[in-house]
C-alpha cells in the first residue's frame, strides 16, 4: 500500500471555480487569489498581467460586472465578501495609467483568423488568439468597434476613454478591425475560403419582442437601439419632460431608465416578476430609485395602444409568483380578471435581444463552440466556430460581458486545437471551500464603501458614478482575501512542523503550484501532518505516494543530507 504524504498543491478558490452543482464564480476564470495577493504586496504590475491573462476588459468588468465571484467568496461567510470587482478596476486602471503594454505568450504563427463582430466576445477571441501569435482580422458592420461595449453601456458606467484604452491594448497585439463591413452570405463564404478559421461573434442584435398588439407603433422603441443612439449621438432629440415606460428586468432596462432620467425624462420600469427575479444585480433598483426611476412589479404587458392625446397606453395583466420554473426563478402567474393601465409618451422594450445568424445560410446548427453550416461546401464547414451571445440564443445571460469573455476562452481553446492540435485540458482540482479554511487566523473587517457621485449630482450628465479606490485602500482591501487554496508564505506550516519542513529563501511567485518550503523525506512525523491542518487557506493536502502526484513529491521532498549539501 502506498504511504501518504503531505504536499503543497493548489486548490481552486470558489470565486474562480465551477463546482459539481454548477455554481459558478468568475465566468472569465480570473485568477483572483493570486492577483489580490500581488495587490496586497503592492506588486501592481504583476497583478495587472495576471488579470490580462484571462480578461481583456478588466477595467470594464471592474465597473459593470455583476460579480458572481463575490457571491461565491468564502469571506462572505465570515464577515463580508472581498471587494473583488473594485480591486479588479483598480489594477486595470493602474496598468493603463502606467502605460503597460500587452505581452504575447506565443511565437508568431502563419495561421489567419477572421472574426465576425467586434463586441465583447469577438474582441476577446481576437485578443486571446493574438496573444498566442495568430494573425487576426475582425469585421464589424457598424462604424465603431465594440458592439455592446461602445454602443450599449452608458458612459456613467463605462467611460468611453476607458473603453478606448482597452481597445488599444488589444490593437497593440496586431489585431486589425475593419468597420462598416457588413457580412452577408457571399462575404461569409469568402471569409471561410480565405481564412484558416472563422469565428462568428455577432452578438444578440435582433430586437426582442413581446408579441403583443401595438408593439410596432412609432414610439415603441428597442432598448439596445435606444442606448446606441445615446452612446453614439450623445442625446435623444426633444424628450425633456416626457414620460417613458421601460419593459424588462435586465441591465438594458436599467440603463435605458437611468439614461432617460439624465435626459430629463420621467422613467418607469415595468416588470412581470419582482426584484428578486431580476437578472440585473439587486443593487440596481436602489441606484435607480435614488435617481428618480419608478417601478411597477408583477405587471405583464398584454397590449399597447394610442390614446386620444397621441400618447401610449400600456395595458398589463397583474401577476403573482408561482413555483420555480426552468430558469430557477419563481414563475409569474396571471391573476384572473385583474389588470393595470399606464400612459407614457414613449415605451422601450428591453426584453432580451436575440442572435441574427441569417447571413450564414438557411441551414446551420449551433454546436457551441462549433457552428455546423450545412450550406457551406464540406471542406469549409470544419473552419467555422461561434462565440458569445450569438451562441447563447435567448438566454437571460445575454449581454453579460464577463460571460462573453468566458465564452471566448472556450471557443479559442477549440480553434487552437483545430489549427494545431493544441488541446488544453484543465486539471481536476479540489476546491477550497469555507469549511477547509482556518478562520481562527483572521479578524473581522468591513469591506470597502465605494465613493459614489451623489444622486443629485447625476442629473443632466453622464459623469462616471463610482470612483476608483486609491493605492493604500487597494492594498488594505486586498489583504482581506483568504487567498483560498494557494500558499502565500505565511509560515504557519513551518512553525507547526517541529523542524520537519524547511523554508526556502525565495520571493513569492504567482506561478501555479510554486512551493516555498520542502519536506525532509527522512523525517515525516505527526508534526508534519499537523502543518497540513494548521494551514490557514488549505494550500496543503495529504496524498498517496503515487504516479499522479510524483512531480510534486519529487520537487518538494529531499533528505537531510541533500539539504545540508545545499
Amino acid at each position: 500500500m502506498n504511504k501518504i504524504l503531505p504536499i503543497y498543491i493548489n486548490k481552486l478558490s470558489p470565486c474562480y471555480s465551477k463546482d459539481h452543482l454548477g455554481n459558478s464564480g468568475c465566468p472569465a476564470k480570473n485568477d483572483i487569489p493570486r492577483f489580490l495577493y500581488l495587490v496586497s504586496q503592492r506588486r501592481f504590475e504583476e497583478a495587472f498581467y495576471i488579470l490580462k491573462e484571462t480578461n481583456p476588459f478588466s477595467a470594464g468588468c471592474g465597473r459593470f460586472c455583476d460579480h458572481p465571484c463575490e457571491t461565491a467568496c468564502n469571506r462572505g461567510k465570515f464577515d463580508q465578501a472581498v471587494d473583488i470587482k473594485s480591486l479588479e478596476r483598480f489594477v486595470a486602471d493602474w496598468g493603463y495609467e502606467h502605460d503597460l503594454k500587452p505581452m504575447r505568450k506565443g511565437d508568431l504563427k502563419d495561421k489567419q483568423i477572421a472574426i465576425i463582430g467586434s463586441g465583447p466576445s469577438g474582441l476577446s477571441c481576437a485578443y486571446f488568439m493574438a496573444m498566442d501569435g495568430y494573425k487576426v482580422d475582425v469585421y464589424e458592420r457598424h462604424s465603431t468597434a465594440g458592439g455592446l461595449l461602445s454602443e450599449g453601456i452608458p458612459s456613467y458606467r463605462y467611460p468611453k476613454s476607458v473603453f478606448e484604452k482597452e481597445l488599444n491594448y488589444i490593437l497593440n497585439l496586431g489585431v486589425n478591425i475593419y468597420t462598416n463591413y457588413n457580412v452577408d452570405h457571399n462575404k461569409f463564404l469568402n471569409l471561410a475560403e480565405e481564412y484558416d478559421a472563422v469565428i462568428v461573434a455577432t452578438g444578440a442584435q435582433k430586437p426582442g419582442s413581446l408579441n403583443i398588439e401595438g408593439e410596432d407603433l412609432p414610439d415603441v422603441l428597442n432598448g439596445i437601439e435606444f442606448l446606441r443612439e445615446i452612446n453614439l449621438e450623445g442625446k435623444l432629440p426633444d424628450v425633456k419632460g416626457e414620460s417613458i415606460g421601460v419593459i424588462g428586468g435586465g441591465y438594458t432596462a436599467f440603463d435605458v431608465a437611468r439614461c432617460s432620467v439624465r435626459l430629463g425624462l420621467d422613467a418607469t420600469i415595468v416588470y412581470r416578476r419582482t426584484v428578486s427575479e431580476m437578472t440585473a444585480h439587486p443593487g440596481e433598483v436602489k441606484e435607480c430609485e435614488d435617481e428618480g426611476v419608478k417601478f411597477h412589479f408583477l405587471k405583464q404587458p398584454i397590449k399597447i395602444e394610442k390614446t386620444d392625446k397621441n400618447r401610449l397606453r400600456l395595458i398589463c395583466q397583474n401577476m403573482k409568483l408561482g413555483p420555480v420554473d426552468e430558469t430557477g426563478r419563481s414563475k409569474p402567474i396571471p391573476i384572473k380578471n385583474s389588470f393595470s393601465e399606464f400612459e407614457f409618451d414613449k415605451i422601450v422594450l428591453a426584453v432580451g435581444d436575440k442572435p441574427d445568424l441569417s447571413f450564414i445560410g438557411d441551414r446551420f446548427i449551433n454546436e457551441f463552440p462549433k457552428l455546423n453550416c450545412m450550406d457551406l461546401p464540406e471542406n469549409l464547414r470544419k473552419k467555422i466556430f461561434i462565440s458569445g451571445d450569438a451562441a447563447m440564443g435567448g438566454s437571460d445571460l445575454v449581454g453579460m460581458v464577463v460571460r462573453a469573455v468566458g465564452s471566448a476562452q472556450e471557443t479559442v481553446k477549440y480553434v487552437k486545437y483545430f489549427l494545431n492540435g493544441d488541446r488544453y485540458l484543465e486539471e481536476n482540482r479540489d476546491i477550497a471551500y469555507y469549511d477547509t479554511i482556518n478562520i481562527k487566523y483572521f479578524q473581522k473587517r468591513s469591506r470597502y464603501v465605494e465613493n459614489k457621485l451623489r444622486a443629485k449630482d447625476r442629473k443632466d450628465n453622464f459623469y462616471e458614478i463610482v470612483s476608483t479606490m486609491d493605492e493604500d485602500i487597494a492594498v488594505s482591501m486586498a489583504s482581506r482575501c483568504f487567498y483560498c487554496g494557494i500558499c502565500i508564505q505565511c509560515d504557519w506550516c513551518y512553525f507547526y512542523s517541529d523542524g520537519t519542513i524547511f523554508k526556502l529563501l525565495k520571493k513569492w511567485d504567482p506561478m501555479k503550484d510554486m512551493h516555498f518550503y520542502k519536506f525532509n523525506s527522512k523525517n515525516i512525523t505527526d508534526a508534519t501532518f499537523k502543518s497540513v491542518e494548521a494551514c490557514p487557506r488549505s494550500a496543503l493536502s495529504v496524498v498517496r505516494d503515487s504516479q499522479e502526484f510524483k512531480k510534486y513529491i519529487d520537487a518538494q521532498y529531499i533528505d537531510l543530507k541533500s539539504e545540508e549539501q545545499e
